[in-house]
């Protein structure tokens, strides 16, 4: 259920990327110094990077992490790959 709602995230963020809405506005200053554009893809950054953290943390299949020993005992013929 969790990779669903990750990947519907994903959607609407590369959606929301697009943002046509702002590309005309040059006068509208946020914080005083930063324009709306820039400040609006500063924000949809954060979003990716943390819905990425959140992709990786409940989406990432478990049984790919193996410990370094464990790689080296497990093969076949002595550890030789």
């Amino acid at each position: 259920m969790a990779r669903y709602l990750i990947f519907g995230m994903i959607v609407i963020l590369a959606v929301v990327h697009q943002d046509f809405w702002w590309r005309a506005d040059h006068r509208t200053l946020v914080l005083g110094f930063l324009p709306v554009s820039l400040a609006y893809h500063i924000g949809v950054s954060i979003a990716a990077c943390i819905l990425w953290g959140m992709a990786c943390r409940c989406c990432w299949p478990r049984d790919l992490e193996v410990a370094d020993g464990d790689a080296a005992g497990s093969a076949p013929h002595g550890g030789k790959h």
